[in-house]
């Protein structure tokens, strides 16, 4: 059997540098897949290392809506309803909030109700999500578009 998350890290990692040596990190010099492949590795790369909330602090709204527009467009569905309810139910309440400096600064104001949501999203991304995202990713953008650096 594949290792499907290998597989799309080897794979999806050439974008992401190809985001930040190449592009400088601007995203808008990435095309559309190119965007969604190095939003979805950072996505991948950083709830396996810390959960989603790791992940949208280290690279902010920008960097989740590609990623969300990846999921939607390669069809994972339960992924992206469980992202996005945690994203309105945890995150979204701060969009405007000016005590925050940094997407860093909304650790110290989440409540318990947000900490067992980001706990019970990342768990479910650990058990159920992850591998089907990089099964699905890999076969769409590298087997089915071809989609190379």
């Amino acid at each position: 059997m594949e290792d499907f998350t290998k597989l799309w890290d080897d794979y999806s990692i050439k974008f992401n540098e190809k985001l930040i040596s190449g592009c400088k990190n601007d995203w808008k010099k990435l095309d559309t897949d190119e965007q969604e492949i190095a939003a979805l590795w950072k996505l991948v790369v950083d709830i396996n290392n810390g959960g989603f909330m790791q992940f949208f602090c280290n690279w902010g709204y920008e960097c989740y809506w590609y990623a969300m527009r990846g999921i939607q467009r390669i069809g994972c569905n339960s992924l992206l309803q469980l992202l996005h309810n945690t994203y309105m139910n945890v995150l979204d309440k701060f969009r405007e909030d000016k005590r925050l400096t940094y997407y860093s600064d909304i650790y110290q104001y989440l409540t318990e109700e947000d900490e067992d949501i980001l706990r019970d999203t990342d768990i479910e991304f650990w058990e159920n999500e992850g591998e089907a995202l990089c099964k699905r990713a890999y076969e769409f953008y590298h087997d089915e578009l071809k989609k190379e650096v």
